[in-house]
């Protein structure tokens, strides 16, 4: 069928899209970091002051400004180079945390224990959380900034918050040392403890799950100053530097495939011989993960150790909440009605134990790897109340790690994607209701991309958790989606026999 392979094309293009037949184990490299830039100015005269403004090198939201489609321009495609251009990934930055005896769970950019799982209205935090992203002839390079970080005893705003930008590492909220009057070093909460980063992944190897996707494993190496700041002995072990943790990243432009049915079922090549799979050309969706180092500790009862995930989508936008470039100026001519959207989607099942530490799926059997099928409904029409959208994630699998092979999501058929409002920019943000036992309430939320006559979406997604026994779940991912044309074809058609 079509929806296996790998998603790295040989050669120099960096469309990205294609097959391999191999399944390769995922190789663990380090990532180059291009920049480490502090946010925040160092003043031993104000200790406490959360005010302070950050320094021009800042990575802000306005250095992240969304990209409009122009002819010419791909973000991915089989045998174009990708435009090159800088785009914000957005999502929903996510942060598990063991602060006190109770698992709690990001959601939506709050962390909130296991009492407290109702769906935010709004995304609380995720402006605050930075992430940049540049496909380029050499691989993916990201940037990660954070400019707002406020603690309570049982929330947390601005959920992206994570060890990996974090100048002090060991102390969860400690400032970058510094002196009082008398000389002594002071720790504490302060927004001046934060890096922004600019990473470069490299070229991508196809995901060991066989799944169309681009996938990286990369560890974070601290530098010397950084492993030799007071507090900071668990990035050294003698002359050693230690790592502070490990990258996972997951990026497709996958929509789907189709399976003609004029194969030999007894012949694997000619199995696939005339598939036809599908490709985002102007977007494109993933997962973005941080897991810290086992051993990092923690500081005042304050975990180092909180793992981060991000679904996100980027790309190209179609709209924009300026003249002529709105959703509702869109023509009678060029309207869509009811127009039906399919893709795919990646994500992942968390699991928080009361017990034990928590980690992704890349750590542990008991979290695991998802993907499945996306079918939305929108219409795009120069009348705003008539401009929704709504659909349905189907087909869940989930990777069985042990016996290395997907298997159909035991908890649920599908899950609704409830009617919402597509705003003038293109932007919407709906809710996901009853999903069933084990899982409460969650969301979801996107934009359009590209050009009207090849209109793409992209979305992240989630579900809020719920105690079953002493497991705590939730589920996030991301997608994309295409306008199905007339001849029941979608997004960018790659034959698999060339034609």
């Amino acid at each position: 069928g079509g929806s296996g392979g790998s998603g790295v094309e040989s050669g120099s293009n960096v469309g990205w899209s294609g097959r391999a037949a191999a399944r390769v184990i995922p190789r663990l490299t380090t990532v180059t970091v291009l920049e480490r830039v502090p946010r925040k100015p160092m003043d031993d005269n104000n200790l406490h002051d959360d005010g302070w403004t950050d320094l021009p090198t800042a990575l802000k939201a306005s250095d992240l400004p969304p990209v409009m489609y122009k002819d010419g321009k791909f973000l991915m495609q089989q045998g174009v180079d990708s435009s090159g251009d800088r785009l914000q990934a957005r999502g929903f930055p996510i942060l598990l945390n063991l602060r006190h005896n109770h698992p709690t769970v990001a959601l939506r950019g709050s962390l909130r224990t296991p009492d407290e799982k109702a769906v935010n209205a709004a995304d609380t935090g995720n402006d605050k959380f930075f992430v940049g992203l540049k496909i380029t002839p050499s691989g993916l390079v990201m940037n990660l900034g954070q400019d707002s970080w406020r603690r309570s005893a049982t929330v947390h705003a601005g959920a992206g918050g994570g060890v990996d930008l974090r100048i002090n590492v060991a102390g969860a909220y400690s400032y970058l040392y510094r002196t009082t009057v008398t000389g002594s070093p002071v720790f504490g909460g302060s927004p001046t403890n934060r890096y922004d980063l600019t990473l470069d992944f490299g070229r991508p190897r196809p995901s060991h799950t066989g799944n169309v996707e681009h996938y990286w494993t990369a560890t974070l190496m601290p530098t010397i100053v950084q492993a030799e700041f007071p507090g900071n002995g668990v990035l050294k072990s003698g002359t050693q530097l230690q790592p502070i943790g490990t990258y996972y990243v997951r990026l497709s432009n996958h929509l789907g495939g189709a399976d003609l049915g004029l194969e030999d079922p007894d012949d694997p090549v000619a199995l696939a011989s005339d598939d036809t799979n599908f490709y985002l050309s102007y977007a494109a969706y993933g997962l973005f993960d941080f897991v810290p180092r086992l051993g990092l500790g923690t500081s005042n009862g304050v975990w180092a150790e909180d793992p981060r995930m991000f679904p996100f989508h980027a790309g190209y936008d179609a709209f924009k909440n300026e003249d002529d470039m709105k959703v509702t100026d869109v023509a009678d001519a060029d309207k869509i009605i009811s127009g039906k959207f399919k893709g795919r989607t990646i994500a992942e099942e968390l699991r928080v134990r009361n017990t034990t530490t928590t980690l992704p799926p890349y750590s542990t059997h008991e979290s695991a790897m998802l993907r499945g099928d996306v079918e939305l409904t929108a219409t795009i029409s120069g009348t705003a109340d008539d401009n929704n959208i709504s659909g349905k994630i189907m087909n869940l699998e989930s990777w069985d790690a042990v016996r290395g092979y997907w298997q159909n999501y035991a908890h649920f058929a599908e899950l609704t994607l409830a009617v919402t409002r597509i705003g003038v920019d293109g932007a919407f943000n709906g809710a996901i209701n009853d999903p069933g036992a084990n899982f409460r309430n969650g969301g979801y939320k996107g934009n359009f991309y590209g050009p009207l006559s090849g209109l793409e979406v992209g979305g992240a997604w989630f579900l809020n958790s719920d105690i079953s026994g002493n497991v705590d779940k939730a589920l996030v991912g991301s997608f994309g989606a295409a306008h199905v044309r007339k001849d029941g074809t979608w997004g960018h058609v790659i034959r698999t026999d060339g034609s």
